[in-house]
């Protein structure tokens, strides 16, 4: 892997890595790992003379994109007289690119040449014939980072470019890109290379090198690689540093894998899996601190427990996972498909939830733990709720278990309330639980609350009480949803999710949502059709009906939650209960300084990433 080269008296070396020596040379399906469909396409382009001007390679990082480019660019020049037989790796023009010396493969970081400026360069560098090969290729590495502008002074060239001239234009996130430039190109997509086809390419390049490794620490490392095969090469070379000293190279075992990546031991992820299964939290916190004792980096044992509950849900659903022990097995029939998805969504949540304020990693494992075994125990939905009458949700479908008085809701107190939600009165029993008594008004109750014999028949009929509950009920899945909705709005659009970083619900109504957030762009932004509309989607799944929503000001709600309520807000048989005072109620001006960096960020992102 290193050229040692004398220069007089010093010695110089050269590193070249496993991912730079072993790329592709050919289209052939055993170096052009995991991308047959791709291979095929472009073999055939060359062969039939059928070039297209503008390319658009787009996929997961690590999946072969720009080495495929660069493969592109050599087939394309290549000098072999068979066209079906390029690239042939031997003629002048193939020798110089695969040794990095052809001018013509230009090669352009969008990252760092993304303004209209670097464009309008670009321009004037196309009219120049190629010096060295037929056609000159220009390689655009993560193309999204362009700006609006710079996209804008780039359309008619990529359209109209001269006839020696071909883009190819890389991508990790092609939906950023303008449609206006995908449209005027060639879209390939690029898939995480499979587990098994990186295993063959993995112990191809182990003979190669002569490295010894044992089968279950390569498919280790491939699964750690998450379908990115330079990362795989990678990790793999690490591996042979670790295993190579002064006195020559130790083979390379899956313990040893695991040492030097910080991995959880199988046993451990066991053990933490039983204990759920047990619905022991102390057991579960205690194999926690032990990994964090050890070492082990807790970030990544998060993300471990996610893929193996992840396997568990696979085998007890019925999927496919070949590489999985009896022993998962055994565990996956000891759990429903209900809690195994319920235990993959909690723990799932851990890199959203770990802020990057640099918290110590093992409080979110541990709260992740704790919550998981309350939910199997049929706890409460999340810790972070607010507190709520467990005992009237269950009530229609649950007996209440002999020997065990019926639990009695709490109010929550007003600071574990979410900044900008009114305060929620606690309600007065229903003349509903009261046999053959007719339903009383709100004078009628407080005269009970008086001593007054109330008026027998004199409650009017109405159905706001059963109404207002159930909206309330609505409001409080929607707070424990909060989370998860924020995580599905960010993996359709980031732009929308930053600026749910400050919004919260306040209010649900028969038919709309009310947000609520004390900065005046999060408003107007989220009241935007694009991101509103979104959000209204992951809201309405959520919630099971379709909802309109608003963003409204703190200072909005008490005026629409009256209106809202109709000209009788106040449910039949509840007493009159006063409003607290304001100073009681946590409002957002009271919110800390992060807030204000995430209104920076928010912005911060809108004027960097937004693409119109």
């Amino acid at each position: 892997m290193t050229e040692t080269l004398e220069n007089g008296r010093n010695q110089r070396t050269e590193p070249t890595s496993l991912y730079r020596k072993y790329r592709p040379r050919t289209f052939d399906p055993s170096e052009l790992v995991g991308q047959e469909h791709i291979a095929r396409t472009l073999r055939n382009a060359i062969g039939l003379g059928r070039i297209a001007h503008a390319y658009l390679f787009c996929g997961p990082r690590g999946t072969g994109k720009t080495s495929t480019a660069r493969l592109l660019a050599k087939a394309v020049n290549c000098l072999h007289p068979d066209p079906w037989a390029r690239p042939c790796n031997t003629c002048a023009a193939c020798e110089a690119i695969n040794a990095g010396a052809a001018v013509d493969i230009i090669e352009i970081d969008a990252a760092s040449n993304r303004g209209v400026d670097d464009v309008r360069d670009l321009r004037e560098k196309v009219k120049y014939a190629p010096s060295q090969l037929r056609v000159k290729f220009y390689i655009i590495d993560e193309a999204h980072q362009l700006t609006r502008d710079a996209f804008n002074a780039f359309l008619k060239t990529l359209e109209e470019p001269p006839p020696h001239v071909a883009f190819v234009l890389a991508t990790t996130e092609p939906d950023k890109l303008p449609d206006t430039v995908a449209s005027r190109c060639q879209r390939f997509d690029f898939h995480r290379i499979p587990l098994e086809s990186m295993l063959a390419r993995l112990r191809w390049v182990c003979q190669q090198e002569g490295i010894e490794i044992d089968d279950d620490a390569l498919v280790l490392i491939a699964r750690q690689a998450t379908g990115s095969l330079r990362d795989a090469l990678g990790l793999l070379e690490r591996m042979t540093l670790f295993a190579e000293g002064a006195e020559g190279r130790a083979r390379i075992t899956v313990e040893a894998v695991r040492q030097a990546l910080g991995l959880s031991r199988d046993e451990r992820l066991a053990g933490l899996v039983d204990a759920l299964l047990r619905r022991d939290a102390g057991a579960g916190l205690r194999i926690i601190a032990e990994a964090a004792e050890d070492g082990e980096d807790l970030q990544q044992l998060g993300r471990q427990i996610t893929g193996y509950l992840r396997t568990l849900l696979h085998l007890r659903a019925g999927g496919r996972d070949d590489l999985a022990d009896p022993a998962a097995r055994e565990q996956a029939e000891r759990f429903s498909l209900a809690e195994l998805a319920t235990l993959v969504r909690i723990y799932s949540g851990l890199e959203l939830a770990l802020p990057r304020s640099g918290l110590d990693p093992q409080l979110p494992l541990e709260l992740a733990t704790v919550e998981a075994v309350l939910r199997l125990s049929g706890e409460p939905e999340t810790l972070a709720t607010p507190a709520r009458d467990a005992s009237d949700a269950r009530s229609s479908t649950q007996p209440v278990p002999a020997g065990r008085p019926p639990r009695v809701p709490e109010p929550a107190p007003a600071a574990a309330r979410p900044a900008g939600i009114p305060a929620i009165p606690p309600r007065e029993p229903d003349a509903r639980t009261l046999p053959d008594t007719p339903r009383m008004s709100a004078v009628e109750a407080r005269e009970v609350g008086n001593g007054v014999v109330p008026r027998v028949g004199a409650g009017r009929q109405a159905g706001a009480s059963s109404d207002a509950a159930s909206d309330a009920a609505l409001l409080e899945k929607l707070i424990a949803s909060w989370l998860q909705i924020r995580r599905e709005v960010k993996a359709s659009r980031s732009q929308t999710a930053a600026l749910l970083t400050s919004v919260d619900p306040a209010l649900v109504t028969s038919d709309e949502v009310f947000l609520v957030s004390p900065y005046e762009f999060h408003r107007s932004k989220l009241n935007e059709d694009v991101n509103r509309r979104l959000v209204e989607s992951v809201i309405s799944r959520h919630l099971g009906r379709v909802y309109r929503v608003r963003c409204v000001a703190p200072e909005e709600i008490p005026a629409i939650a009256p209106a809202e309520a109709g000209p009788n807000p106040e449910p039949p048989g509840t007493a009159s209960i006063p409003e607290p005072a304001p100073e009681s109620q946590p409002t957002h001006a009271a919110r800390s300084l992060d807030d204000e960096a995430r209104l920076r960020a928010a912005k911060s992102i809108f004027d960097a990433e937004e693409i119109t």
